[in-house]
Parts: C-alpha cells; sequence; structure tokens
C-alpha cells in the first residue's frame, strides 16, 4: 500500500479526497498546514505528495522549497492540486520541479486519483518541470491573439468510473444544495466583519477567514458541477490570498471588489440548482487604454487567465471595432487622447450589441472614490491602478456571470 501525504486546511475537503484515495487502496496522511506537512514528510516519508498552495503558517512553495533541499525528500513526486489564478506562484513551483499541476475547481476526486496511480505506476525518476508555466494558461502574450478557455477535463477511465463519478457529483450536489443557506449566511457575515474592521491584524485576520470560506466554496461549486460560480470563486479565493500577503493591497479598490463579488456569489448561490455549462464559453475582451507599457501588462494579465483580450490605444478605433464585433467586456482608460472613456462608453451603449456590455474604467488609485460615486449609479465598473492581475480577473469574471445570471432571470 503506498502512501500519500495529502496537504490539504479544510477538513472536510480532506475527509473527501482521502475517503476517495483510501478506497482506491493508497494510505493517506493528512496535513492541515505547511508547518504540518513539513513534519510529517520526515516522519512518514511518503510515496507522493498532493499539495495545496494555500494553506496556513507556511505556503505549498515553502512546503516545495523544503523537499527540494532535503536530500531524504528530493525523489518524491509531488502533485500540485490548487488555485488556477495563483500565476506567479505556478510560475515558481513549476521552476522547481513538479510531477503535475492540477487545478481543484477543474478535477474531479477520480481524475486526482487517475493522476495518482499514473505517477506511482512509473518507474521512479527525478521531478520534471511542465512545459507550461501555468494550468491553462496560454504560451501566446500577443495582444490580438483570441485565447480559448480551458474547460474542465472529461471524466477519464472506464464506463464504470464514468458512472461513479456522475454518482459522487449528485450526492455532492444533494448535500451542497442543502447546505447553501447556512453558508451564504457564514460567509456575509465573515465578509461584513473583514470590511468593517479598521486594524491591520484583525483585518488580517478576518481576512484568512473569509478565504478559507471562498476557498471551500471553490471545492463544493465544483464537486456540485457549478461551473461558473466556481471559477468565480476560485478567481476571488486568488485575490483574497494576494491581500492577505500584501496588505498595502488592501485599497478601496480591491475591498470593494470583494464585497461586490460576494454579493454576486450569494445571488448565484441562490440559482445554484439551474443547469450549468461544464465547457464555458469563449470570452472576448476590448481593452482601450493609450498607455503601450500598461496596455502589454494587461493583455498578459487576461491570456494568463484564459481571457481573450484585444488592446487598442486610439478611442475612435475601439469604437469602430466595437461596431464591428461584439465583446463580453470592455476595459476603459478614463483618460484616453480625444474621447475619454465615460464618453466612449456612452457612445458604446449606442450600440444594439453592446447596450448592456459590461465596461470596467481604469482610473488613479487617488481618484478612485469621486470617480466611483459617478459611475457606479451607470451601472458599470471601477478599478484602480495600478491594477492587481487576480482583482482585473475577479472583475471580468464577476460581470460575465452577473450577465448570465440577468439571462436566466429574464428566461424564467
Amino acid at each position: 500500500m503506498k502512501d500519500i501525504l495529502l496537504v490539504e486546511d479544510d477538513a472536510l475537503i480532506a475527509r473527501i479526497y482521502r475517503s476517495k484515495l483510501e478506497q482506491a487502496g493508497f494510505h493517506v496522511l493528512v496535513a492541515e498546514d505547511g508547518l504540518a506537512a513539513m513534519k510529517l514528510l520526515h516522519e512518514a516519508k511518503p510515496h507522493l505528495v498532493v499539495l495545496d498552495l494555500i494553506i496556513p503558517k507556511l505556503s505549498g512553495l515553502d512546503v516545495l522549497n523544503f523537499m527540494r533541499q532535503d536530500p531524504e525528500l528530493q525523489a518524491i513526486p509531488v502533485v500540485v492540486f490548487s488555485n488556477a489564478y495563483l500565476t506567479t506562484l505556478w510560475e515558481q513551483i513549476a521552476a522547481l520541479g513538479v510531477r503535475e499541476m492540477l487545478v481543484k475547481s477543474s478535477v474531479t476526486p477520480l481524475q486526482l486519483i487517475q493522476t495518482v496511480s499514473n505517477i506511482l505506476e512509473q518507474p521512479a525518476a527525478p521531478p520534471q518541470t511542465p512545459k507550461q508555466a501555468a494550468p491553462n494558461s496560454t504560451a501566446s502574450q500577443s495582444t490580438e491573439s483570441a485565447v480559448q478557455p480551458a474547460a474542465p477535463a472529461a471524466p477519464v477511465g472506464p464506463a464504470r468510473s464514468t458512472d461513479n463519478a456522475s454518482q459522487f457529483r449528485h450526492r455532492m450536489s444533494r448535500d451542497f444544495f442543502e447546505q447553501i443557506p447556512a453558508i451564504s449566511k457564514g460567509i456575509q457575515q465573515v465578509c461584513q466583519e473583514f470590511l468593517e474592521s479598521v486594524d491591520t491584524p484583525v483585518q488580517l485576520q478576518r481576512l484568512e477567514g473569509l478565504q478559507r470560506k471562498i476557498g471551500f466554496l471553490t471545492h463544493m461549486t465544483s464537486m456540485a458541477g457549478c461551473y461558473r460560480t466556481a471559477q468565480l470563486a476560485s478567481a476571488l479565493e486568488a485575490l483574497l490570498f494576494e491581500m492577505r500577503f500584501k496588505p498595502e493591497s488592501m485599497t478601496q479598490s480591491t475591498r470593494h471588489t470583494v464585497s461586490t463579488t460576494i454579493t454576486l456569489l450569494i445571488e448565484s448561490l441562490a440559482r445554484a440548482d439551474q443547469s450549468d455549462e461544464q465547457c464555458l464559453s469563449q470570452t472576448r475582451v476590448l481593452v482601450v487604454d493609450d498607455d503601450a507599457v500598461s496596455s502589454r501588462a494587461l493583455a498578459v494579465v487576461l491570456a494568463r487567465s484564459n481571457l481573450a483580450g484585444s488592446v487598442v490605444s486610439d478611442p475612435f478605433k475601439a469604437l469602430e471595432k466595437l461596431r464591428q464585433s461584439a465583446y463580453d467586456a470592455v476595459l476603459l482608460d478614463i483618460n484616453l487622447p480625444g474621447m475619454s472613456g465615460i464618453a466612449l462608453c456612452e457612445e458604446m451603449r449606442k450600440l444594439p450589441q453592446h447596450e448592456s456590455t459590461p465596461a470596467i474604467f481604469v482610473t488613479g488609485y487617488s481618484e478612485f472614490e469621486p470617480r466611483a460615486r459617478a459611475i457606479f449609479k451607470a451601472g458599470d465598473d471601477l478599478i484602480s491602478k495600478p491594477i492587481m492581475p487576480v482583482e482585473l480577473t475577479v472583475k471580468v469574471i464577476a460581470h460575465l456571470l452577473r450577465r448570465r445570471l440577468q439571462a436566466q432571470a429574464a428566461r424564467a
């Protein structure tokens, strides 16, 4: 019997995956944080490690660094099993060499078992650096290239495994739907406590609690088949993680993003029993920014999140693009040459295909509050410079989910 070390801080999620792995014939040890993982690594010398990156006390990156520096642990294969939107951490992890990099929100327990089995059946080999630096990422950074979002992988294995996966998802959906009111209430309460706190240590403590609840929500919505809600929860979890480790990023902009996204998640959970698409459709975003450095950076951010970004610096050319093509969201610098971003948005609203297209305005940090009072009344959104990549990702995904919920309500 092979020993597996599962590094996962959520007790319920750890219990689910532990049960599934043990049913498949593995002996599973669970570490709830980075320090516990390091202790168990030396005590148990497991045959394989399944490692989350977002864990308390020490991160998954710290644990992997610890393993790579210890001769007794260097050869143990590692499967990173974490949040898709932690692009910087994924890149650092990849550089250290791991056997597989899996995204929690798009992999079933049976797929994880298949991955673990395949690795342990292979002859021992040094860890290999993945070809891609981040999961579901694209090698292209062209500002005009269209990037097709990677869909969650289909179930693997024989028909019996597919049947088992279907039964598991049905049970998870049933149990999850029964708990939605309690889950929603808990998230709202912790979010409100975070937003009301002013003392930095208290803020960080409450932020960690909120991050853990959203991480749990990511798991549960994914296993229950609520793919779009899981995608947004996963992106928000990554934003909360970055805010925890970079307290200076707790700005009016990020706090507003957290607040509005939580509200949307709760609304989405209220409709969680409605059908959802496993293969998420392509998303096209138009970026209008006359700063070449900024626009290139934004295009890379969008590409890393599997959002197809087109960049244009001239607002009049942007308007022509909007006339010619439909976009799912538009990112607008407020201060553009010849026509302000607000004026461009007004012209965009006159086009039938863009009457309700989400517009996210980019403004300076000091202008956020006065701009917010003027812009939010129009139903659009705002983000301040310097832009946190993961905050932008949360904004775009949130607006796409909001439009989808509005369409569902209109059909009801």
